[in-house]
């Protein structure tokens, strides 16, 4: 028997990966790469986006196709939620007019807003969010997160359906079970409200339209790219 054969006979067969084994491997990078988006985004305002002063409302009439069910989220799939007004202390980049029954404000800076079920607003003593990250601000993982991010910086990752709200355009873009609404605040600009929650498409489009952001931080975001943003 000579080498190759040796080594053929030895190794076996090599067996082509197949589609399914190819989806999961897809799947599982854009999952980590949604769960750490505010990583990348709170490089981008170092760069150049604190957010303080005057607001913008986003208030305003929603237009769009018809409704589509429900979107499944990491931590509360199988249950819909219901928007209720937000009451507690307004953010300090943000304001925001609504939020998911039981969900509380996780994270407020430059980066964005994180928001959480309320079940993880008091970490236990000792908790490692590495191993438990929902009680993580800087994992999206079944939460909603809010930030915002130049343009240029979505190029060719922003399509989907186009839609208008509060007479901005804007796009809700679907990553999986994650829906992203990616609001047009400037030419410039996206505000983008990030959802791994189930909220129907007209729950996520209420949730944007109920989003202020302050003037200065989209001034600020729009001078990391060079523009002015107005």
């Amino acid at each position: 028997m000579d080498l190759q054969t040796r080594l053929q006979h030895f190794g076996g067969p090599i067996e082509a990966v197949s589609a399914d084994t190819i989806a999961e491997d897809v799947a599982r990078g854009r999952r980590a790469v949604r769960r750490r988006r505010t990583i990348l985004t709170t490089a981008v305002s170092a760069f150049g986006a604190v957010a303080i002063v005057a607001t913008i409302s986003l208030t305003g009439a929603v237009t769009g196709a018809p409704s589509a069910p429900p979107v499944a989220g990491s931590t509360n799939a199988g249950r819909g939620l219901t928007l209720v007004d937000y009451v507690g202390e307004q953010p300090r980049y943000f304001t925001v007019d609504k939020v998911p029954e039981g969900y509380f404000i996780q994270n407020d800076d430059e980066g964005g807003l994180t928001i959480a079920p309320d079940a993880v607003k008091n970490p236990p003593a000792g908790i490692d969010p590495s191993r438990a990250p929902m009680y993580d601000p800087r994992d999206l993982g079944g939460k909603i997160g809010i930030y915002l991010e130049p343009k240029w910086y979505r190029e060719g990752n922003d399509d989907g359906e186009k839609v208008t709200v509060g007479g901005h355009p804007a796009v809700i873009h679907g990553i999986g079970p994650t829906q992203q609404l990616m609001i047009l605040v400037s030419p410039k600009v996206y505000a983008t409200v990030q959802a791994d929650v189930p909220l129907s498409r007209e729950q996520l489009l209420e949730l944007g339209a109920g989003l202020h952001v302050h003037q200065e931080a989209i001034d600020r975001m729009a001078a990391a790219t060079g523009n002015t943003g107005k």
